[in-house]
């Protein structure tokens, strides 16, 4: 007999008196159990025994261990076996066990989670028999027992009358409440165990329920039962677990206070009371292999979706169900305390140096609940240090971080944060977070647009920095304005326009010529931040020869050439000179250099520097001679004086002809050159600068725009300069040098050419010779064995006749008349003397076929022409009354004017073209008045013109167009109409329609005695 230690008799009868009493009693307790063991409760028997053994360890202050033994053996007891440790069973936790809601453990420890005295209710989801047994009694709920207890009860009623029970009893069909009737039992808990709860499994489908309920525990049980220390799981079909230090697995963090106590007024009253509020959250460590069991646990799990990548533990007030969290104003201020929580975890683990971005809410919530808390997490950890700065020390929080939106290097968002507050690094698995918490979202340009531009930073580091990211196109573009420190102590924005040396090029010029340099607007680069970032985002990294052409060396050299302080021109001339004697073909050069060792558009305007000359004059340096060379003994030192004999000991022939100091005579290149067109006086102009040392550069291009039209581009032009300049003994061995230097006889010797234009125009130097050299040259004169007639052109002057054909030519020479130009004819045909006088027969052959040969292309258009008018043959006549006679018929229209001949094979309308002169054909229409009498060809000229037609027509008058005429051919070749007035007009006919003109004689001897051959044979034979 067991004693009954915990007064389980008396709790029988109370309860059985109870249900004798009131019948309703019963079935309102069998409908109360059972919802919770079958709805409520019915998948919690394991959470719900760990519950009260995390609760026993709490009230004893021990470490609690529970041990979870299942025995499932088909053939043997199906039970499972909760052991714990802590306080052990006494009498009111039997009082409690055995009633519904009227928990023990109202009083207990904040620590304690069991309140409601509904949560054992779980055994009898898979047992219908419990022992409950500790070190200091044991107590068994058993249906079988109660249905007993209830049979004797009811049978005594029905005895005396009231049958109310027992019809209650059989209604229920054995569905009666287990655990109200305590019996004693003998039981004794597993050894180092205090409380054990036995439960006698009702079936295999209970124990398949249960093992499946022990495989889910884990680290998520002890988070939500701190009391707990350790679960030790055994199964007899599955190897024992022993589930501990879950702080190995997960960072915890746990925050707890009290509530006001207005928070609770509408809740039940056995909750009012415990006004203690907990919060746990535990986030898994990275490589734990753990994660969170997305539900909320109050302590033990709800039915609640929980989308934050952590466990929450919370003190949430519950509805009956204990699945669901009541709404309400406690649950908003637990809820506002499990965000503040959470954002405190987070701010431990981001010190500790964890990206915490990954575990900030993203995405849609799972419900009202968890949308509740994420609003109130993500509003507290706006404000929470969580973000690790780009540089330095410390955490920022969200809502005072920027980020650079295209910016993804980790090293130069790093230098970026050396200069910038509250930068930081997010990588591109952390942009949706940033963008929740608020991160401010800025662009790498306008990040540059914000870096400060004041002294002491690194901005070497910050280049070195940039450097990779800046590969990327986009990125470049968004360094635009990037500051960039200056030499002189001023920083600039942006990289374009600024000037990188190369540290050699630095050290090889003089301290002050980068000053000089620099106050004339060069923008040179502080050498302690020339980094080649700066050169790929636009700044210049020039050699000496580029820096020599740069702008702003230009715009200084241009300004000492009007600087009154001729001091001060003296500085930056020795700066220009310096960079100058920099250049490698320069400093390599032991005597004078070509005029092209610098750049091309740098040669113009170096000539400007400011040097002495002999006499102590201050002089641009191409108004300078070399003493002793060439140029000194070709050029007037009245024009061109020598330079000062100690500016040639400092600077060295090199440096000097460098920047345009003659020691020879020079090609000047004029850019962009438009026919009639002159350049602005502008020194800005490179055209201008150029055709300054040009005499007569005016009058050159208006000759130009008067050969070919105005306005037509001819592009860069060489020209030798300083001819100007020219020792009045000179000239012969100018003309010597000129011939003998490639490039002078280049210059000379290379026509011009006009966009659009086939004439070919004489270059500066053949134009300027021609019209200004001593002794005069002839406008055009006679090569050696040119075929020019007699006297019609004058031979080559005796002075020149050394020089060579190519440069005679250049000079007027020409081999033939077929080689003169428009020009050329004009001063020819004057010679020929004024309209009217006449012309030998042999010149003007000469004449007409050099107009027909079109030696040199374009249009003559003299003012007066050799022509036929007249009976005296050929004469000078005005070009505004001459027509080009299309073929030798047309000769015989004096009517029309004077007429040009055209050569035997030439072609008409190109001798018009060329001579801008009407054609007789487009003047008259050459048409025969009258038909003739149409008569055979004599026989014998068919075999001489192969091509004559085989008749002719005679006429006694015989009128073209109204005016009389010998002979008219209509057409050509054997279907011409030949008509003639007599036998020589008959064999002029025939030889033109025949294309044979020079065998008309040796017709007309053949028709006029057709029996004489060798007659014949002696005109065709010559």
């Amino acid at each position: 007999m067991t004693a009954d230690v915990f007064g389980t008799a008396a709790l029988r009868g109370a309860v059985l008196e109870a249900w004798r009493a009131s019948p309703a009693r019963l079935r309102e307790d069998a409908n109360t159990e059972e919802d919770h063991a079958r709805g409520y409760y019915r998948d919690r028997v394991v959470v719900e025994l760990a519950q009260n053994a995390a609760d026993a360890a709490a009230r004893a202050g021990v470490p609690g261990r529970l041990l979870l033994r299942l025995t499932s053996d088909p053939d043997g007891p199906r039970t499972l076996v909760a052991a714990n440790t802590g306080a052990p069973l006494d009498a009111a936790g039997v009082a409690s066990l055995a009633s519904m809601r009227a928990s023990a453990k109202r009083d207990g420890p904040p620590s304690t989670v069991g309140r409601f005295g509904v949560g054992f209710a779980a055994v009898r989801a898979v047992a219908d028999d419990v022992v409950v047994c500790s070190t200091t009694g044991a107590v068994r709920f058993s249906l079988d027992a109660t249905r007993a207890a209830l049979a004797e009860t009811a049978a005594r009623e029905a005895a005396h009358g009231r049958p109310d029970l027992a019809a209650e009893v059989d209604r229920r069909e054995g569905s009666l409440p287990a655990l109200r009737l305590p019996w004693e039992a003998a039981d004794r808990p597993p050894a180092g165990y205090d409380t054990a709860v036995v439960l006698h499994l009702r079936d295999d489908a209970a124990a398949d329920a249960v093992r499946g309920l022990l495989a889910e525990v884990g680290d998520a049980l002890l988070l939500a039962l701190p009391a707990l220390v350790e679960v030790v799981v055994e199964d007899d079909a599955a190897p024992a677990r022993r589930v501990t230090g879950v702080t190995d697995r997960w960072h915890v963090g746990t925050a707890e206070g009290e509530l006001p106590l207005a928070l609770l007024a509408d809740r039940p009253v056995e909750e009012r009371s415990a006004r203690r509020w907990r919060v746990t959250w535990a986030v898994p460590r990275p490589g734990a292999g753990v994660r969170p069991p997305g539900v909320v646990h109050a302590p033990t799990p709800t039915d609640e979706p929980l989308s934050l990548p952590a466990l929450l533990v919370a003190t949430l007030p519950l509805d009956p169900s204990r699945r669901h969290v009541a709404a309400g104003p406690l649950t908003h201020a637990v809820l506002d305390h499990a965000a503040d929580a959470y954002a405190a975890l987070l701010a431990d683990l981001a010190a500790s140096g964890r990206d915490v971005l990954d575990l900030v809410p993203t995405g849609l919530p799972d419900g009202p609940l968890d949308a509740a808390l994420r609003e109130r997490v993500v509003a507290a950890l706006v404000r929470t240090p969580l973000l690790v700065p780009a540089a330095g020390e410390g955490l920022v929080a969200p809502r005072r971080a920027v980020l650079v939106r295209d910016l993804t290097d980790v090293a130069a968002v790093r230098a970026l944060g050396t200069v910038l507050t509250g930068l930081v690094h997010v990588p591109p698995a952390g942009r949706t977070a940033a963008r929740v918490l608020g991160v401010e979202e800025r662009t790498l340009a306008e990040v540059v647009d914000d870096l400060p531009a004041g002294e002491g930073l690194d901005w070497a580091a910050l280049y070195d920095a940039l450097e990779p990211a800046a590969a990327d196109p986009r990125t470049r573009e968004s360094l635009g304005a990037l500051p960039v420190p200056l030499a002189d102590g001023r920083t600039v924005r942006g990289a374009r326009g600024t000037v990188v040396l190369d540290p050699d090029l630095a050290d090889a010029l003089a301290p002050g010529t980068l000053a000089i340099l620099r106050a004339g607007g060069l923008r040179v680069v502080d050498p302690r931040a020339a980094r080649p970032l700066l050169v790929r985002l636009g700044a210049e990294q020039p050699d000496a020869s580029a820096l020599l052409a740069h702008p702003a060396v230009r715009a200084a050299v241009l300004a000492q050439a009007d600087d009154d302080d001729l001091a001060h021109a003296a500085q930056v001339t020795d700066a220009v000179l310096d960079l100058v004697a920099a250049l490698p073909a320069v400093r390599d050069a032991d005597g004078p250099v070509a005029a092209d060792v610098v750049p091309p558009d740098a040669a113009g305007w170096l000539g400007l520097l400011t040097l002495t000359a002999a006499d102590g004059e201050p002089s641009p340096a191409h108004g300078l001679v070399l003493p002793g060379s060439p140029a000194a003994g070709l050029l007037d030192d009245r024009v061109l004086a020598p330079v000062a004999i100690d500016v040639l000991d400092r600077w060295g022939p090199a440096v000097l002809t460098a920047v345009g100091v003659r020691a020879d005579l020079v090609v000047t290149r004029v850019p962009d050159v438009v026919t009639g067109v002159l350049a602005d006086d502008d020194p800005d102009d490179p055209a201008a600068l150029a055709a300054a040392s040009l005499d007569g550069w005016s009058e050159y291009v208006d000759h130009l725009a008067d050969a070919v039209g105005a306005g037509l581009y001819v592009g860069d032009l060489d020209a030798v300069a300083d001819l100007d300049a020219v020792a009045e003994d000179a000239w012969l061995g100018v003309l010597a040098r000129v011939a003998s230097r490639p490039r002078l006889r280049a210059a000379l010797l290379t026509p011009v050419r006009a966009e659009g234009s086939p004439v070919p125009l004489p270059s500066y130097a053949a134009w300027w010779l021609r019209t200004r050299v001593e002794p005069a040259l002839p406008a055009v004169f006679a090569l050696a064995g040119s075929d020019a007639p007699a006297g019609l052109l004058p031979p080559v002057p005796t002075a020149y006749a050394h020089l060579d054909a190519e440069v005679l030519r250049a000079l007027g020479g020409v081999g033939s008349l077929a080689e003169l130009g428009p020009a050329d004819w004009d001063e020819v045909l004057d010679r020929l003397g004024p309209p009217g006088t006449v012309v030998p027969p042999q010149v003007a052959g000469r004449v007409w076929r050099a107009w027909a040969a079109g030696g040199v292309p374009g249009t003559l258009a003299p003012d007066v022409v050799v022509a036929l008018a007249g009976p005296a043959g050929a004469v000078m006549a005005e070009a505004s009354s001459a027509v080009v006679a299309d073929s030798p018929a047309w000769w015989q229209r004096r009517d029309l004017g004077a007429l040009v001949p055209v050569p035997a094979g030439a072609d008409a309308a190109q001798v018009a073209e060329r001579l801008d002169l009407p054609r007789a054909s487009e003047l008259a229409e050459g048409r025969v008045d009258e038909p003739g009498e149409t008569e055979p060809v004599p026989e014998g000229v068919a075999e001489l013109l192969a091509g004559a037609p085989a008749v002719w027509e005679r006429h006694d008058d015989l009128r073209v167009d109204g005016e009389p005429v010998e002979w008219w051919v209509e057409g050509a070749g054997t279907d011409a109409r030949v008509h003639a007035v007599h036998v020589a007009a008959l064999a002029a006919g025939l030889a033109a329609a025949a294309g044979a003109w020079h065998l008309r004689a040796a017709v007309e001897a053949l028709l006029v005695d057709p029996g004489r051959p060798d007659a014949v044979l002696d005109l065709v034979l010559g």
